[in-house]
């Protein structure tokens, strides 16, 4: 299986692998949408600032997590 790499690079989304020649994206999607047609099932390693706050999945988001329930005395 290939991992594909995704990058942000002067205004375009550049994505590449070990078999592939670099291609460049207006969008992410249009990125992620030739990925999944051309290597269905590759895992995508986004590489940039943004990177790990659209990887992170497992995270609960803030209304998620419970309540702290402080008892007033």
């Amino acid at each position: 299986m290939t991992v594909l790499t995704m990058r942000y690079l002067r205004g375009h989304f550049v994505v590449t692998g070990p078999d592939i020649e670099p291609l460049k994206f207006k969008s992410r999607r249009g990125a992620k949408d030739w990925c999944a047609e051309h290597h269905q099932g590759s895992p995508i390693k986004e590489i940039g600032a943004n990177a790990v706050k659209r990887a992170s999945k497992g995270k609960a988001r803030r209304n998620d997590r419970p309540s702290r329930n402080i008892a007033s005395s």
